[in-house]
């Protein structure tokens, strides 16, 4: 990965073989670094259930991806919008979440792609 200042597509212009343009969301995680599309996120949930045992913190771990679908971007395998997990507090469902942290990328993290689908399963 690097930084693009100039990107020039005319005929020829090729400077690698497969380039991936990554789309920055124009939002940070907790620590203010710039989320782009393609990013894995960590997201510390507080899991507690009432009338149970169940009291856990767990990170669920999201990846950001742009839909056309929904005209904005989305974290996969909610496939909700990205900005509904940008919050310290409750959900809808009673549990807490921490601001998402960015923890590597589907092109250099690919190991961290298994954890996203291992949550959809």
């Amino acid at each position: 990965m690097s930084d693009v200042e100039v990107l020039d597509l005319r005929p020829g212009q090729t400077y690698t073989d497969n380039p991936v343009i990554m789309q920055s969301t124009g939002l940070r995680d907790v620590n203010s670094k710039e989320i782009y599309e393609g990013d894995i996120l960590s997201l510390p949930t507080h899991y507690r259930i009432l009338m149970s045992n169940v009291d856990r913190w767990v990170d669920e771990f999201l990846e950001v991806n742009y839909s056309s679908w929904f005209g904005g971007f989305i974290v996969s395998p909610s496939e909700k919008y990205l900005s509904e997990y940008l919050f310290d507090g409750y959900d809808k469902n009673g549990f807490y979440h921490k601001y998402p942290k960015i923890v590597g990328n589907i092109y250099q993290n690919s190991e961290l792609v298994n954890m996203i689908e291992k949550e959809n399963e």
